[in-house]
């Protein structure tokens, strides 16, 4: 027999949460064209403001739902609710009547328009049937895709991929418009749920360290651990040290430049010899000769420069074109560095003879006229959070911090980096000049634009502007969410988007973790995604996804737990790396795994086939 004063009790509780919820309806155009998502999140909000575990507590003793799975169509859920506690107890149900008054969507209505609204964007057949819903996988462009009669990126649509990233950050408008040829090549003859989206990224104000000076100092070749490869050329090109091919992430040898008459005398037999800025021997053992150049190992590490000589069987010459060299900013916690508007090069601290600072380390803030509002005490972060730094005091167009946090050893400073201030209100438009230009030459082929550095209404209102004086309002905004404001400002930003043909949210974890703290990231995404839910817009699960079986071919148990929990997302992103395509192989192996139990916070309960039951 269950507890009829609880059933009273849960439904008291329910009266006046429906009140409330009927309230919402005011001051609302009914003709809007997304009026039902527009109220739910009015509802969701009203939901959301108020504790109610206690409610909670009442259902789940009533065998009820305890609204913990409602949020796509809360008005709905209470109904249903309300309707139960009231005829066990007797009384009428609510007359259809007074139903429609609610003007509520009903749970199949809210599951088609969240199913529709994601395929707008990504894609893919529709279904309202949540065991058959999929998550898109995106992922983002490198340089070079449309190379090769872009073989890369028929190999990736090949692979599964629904959704291409073109980063604006990078190249120019030819090279996305030869991206996109060959995307519009693969999609011919495709049905139109089969058709691959093209989702065109905005830049955003770029909030980055500058570029940091070069220096004439000796570079270093070689391994004092075991013997490393050099390249050895007579042609122009600079003497430079070991890198990385950023396309296939493989080393690129260090490359040692000397006369070609020297150069001619080299054979496979030749005892070759270098002698380094400090007076110090290595050999090179020559392993193959080129019409590019000549293969060796050198037997030690070498500091080269400008003094540093090749010597061939004995005749010795000066080696050539000595690259400049990067000066190393290397921060230690309890460092100084001055970061400044100022058309400067970076530069590491200043030292006298003893070595002690004189002037400490300097880097250039990109983005101009938000220094000024930086106030003493607050944090800064560089690098994804690399280093952590706490102002101390500041001036007009700049300030001076000490360094909180960075590796035991150091952390070098690098230029092009990403600055964030999360306890700094940055109030600056998010769709910048050298992004409307960019936006009106991708007009012609793309499916989505994403507002990157997106803190409020007015931002999306922008983008909405273009698109309409252009006479292209079909193509998606997706509002990427990576600061303190963009998450305060939710609600309105998710109206905002309903105005819109076609929308969606990024979460961009990277820069979002480092705002709000990566302790409360876990907290966070699971309100944006359950807010977004409530709008009946899909998301976007970004940043850092797989990230090490991208660049290394082995992805790490925490990440594989995370790709799991992007399941929960319409779509998931992919960086660019040299194993995108392995990558993809095994994230729709998790995810397929993942929509066989569960989509968005909802468990699917199918048969268990891990125990004999």
């Amino acid at each position: 027999m269950l507890d009829q004063a609880l059933m009273h009790s849960a439904l008291e509780d329910l009266q006046t949460l429906r009140s409330e919820l009927l309230a919402a309806r005011e001051n609302m155009d009914q003709n809007h064209p997304h009026y039902k998502s527009l109220l739910n999140l009015r509802q969701y909000l009203i939901l959301r403001s108020q504790d109610l575990t206690r409610l909670q507590e009442k259902l789940f003793m009533l065998s009820l739902s305890s609204l913990g799975r409602s949020f796509a169509h809360v008005a709905a859920s209470i109904d249903t609710l309300y309707d139960q506690l009231n005829t066990s107890l007797g009384q009428d149900a609510i007359s259809e009547e007074l139903s429609r008054e609610f003007h509520h969507l009903s749970i199949a209505e809210a599951m088609e328009i969240a199913a529709r609204n994601s395929q707008a964007l990504f894609g893919g057949k529709f279904s309202t049937d949540l065991s058959r819903q999929t998550t898109a996988v995106m992922v983002t462009l490198p340089s070079h895709a449309a190379q090769n009669e872009g073989a890369l990126i028929r190999q990736l649509a090949h692979s599964g991929v629904n959704v291409f990233r073109i980063n604006t950050a990078h190249d120019t408008p030819d090279v996305w418009q030869a991206m996109a040829d060959v995307i519009a090549q693969i999609n011919t003859g495709r049905e139109p749920e089969e058709k691959i989206k093209i989702f065109v990224d905005l830049a955003g104000p770029k909030i980055r360290t500058g570029e940091v000076r070069q220096l004439l100092t000796p570079l270093a070749i070689g391994s004092n651990k075991r013997e490393k490869e050099i390249l050895i050329r007579h042609t122009e090109e600079m003497t430079k040290p070991e890198s990385v091919d950023p396309v296939s992430l493989k080393n690129i040898p260090a490359q040692i430049s000397i006369k070609e008459k020297l150069y001619n005398l080299i054979t496979m037999e030749s005892i070759v010899l270098i002698v380094d800025a400090n007076g110090k021997n290595a050999s090179v053992r020559i392993t193959e000769i080129t019409p590019t150049g000549i293969k060796g190992f050198i037997s030690r590490k070498a500091f080269i420069d400008h003094t540093s000589t090749l010597s061939v069987d004995g005749k010795k010459r000066k080696i050539r074109h000595i690259a400049p060299q990067t000066d190393p900013i290397r921060l230690f916690t309890g460092d100084e560095l001055i970061i400044t508007e100022k058309e400067i090069f970076g530069r590491s601290a200043l030292l006298d003879e003893a070595g002690n600072v004189l002037e400490p380390a300097v880097i250039r803030c990109s983005f101009g006229g938000m220094l000024s509002a930086i106030q003493i005490g607050e944090n800064i972060f560089i690098d994804d959070g690399k280093i952590a730094l706490k102002v101390i005091s500041n001036d007009e167009d700049s300030v001076r911090c000490r360094v909180i946090n960075a590796k035991s050893n150091g952390t070098l400073l690098k230029a092009e980096k990403g600055i964030n201030f999360p306890d700094t209100y940055i109030k600056t438009p998010a769709i910048t000049d050298a992004d409307r230009e960019n936006a009106l030459s991708v007009l012609g082929f793309a499916d989505s634009l994403s507002i990157s550095f997106c803190q409020s209404a007015e931002d999306i209102r922008s983008i909405q502007k273009l698109l309409l004086e252009n006479g292209r309002n079909d193509i998606g905004i997706i509002a990427k969410i990576e600061t303190k404001q963009a998450v305060s400002a939710m609600p309105e930003i998710l109206s905002a988007l309903l105005d819109s043909e076609n929308s969606g949210v990024m979460i961009a974890r990277g820069d979002l973790a480092i705002e709000v703290g990566f302790e409360n990231m876990a907290y966070i995404q699971e309100a944006l995604l359950d807010i977004c839910d409530a709008a009946h817009l899909p998301v976007i699960w970004a940043t850092q996804v797989l990230e090490s079986k991208m660049k290394s071919n082995l992805p790490s148990r925490a990440e594989v737990t995370d790709a799991a929990m992007a399941g929960r997302a319409e779509c998931v992103m992919l960086n660019k790396g040299a194993f995108a395509i392995d990558t993809i192989d095994v994230l729709t192996r998790i995810l397929d795994d993942m929509h066989r139990i569960s989509k968005k916070n909802k468990q699917l309960l199918q048969r268990e086939t891990l125990w004999n039951i």
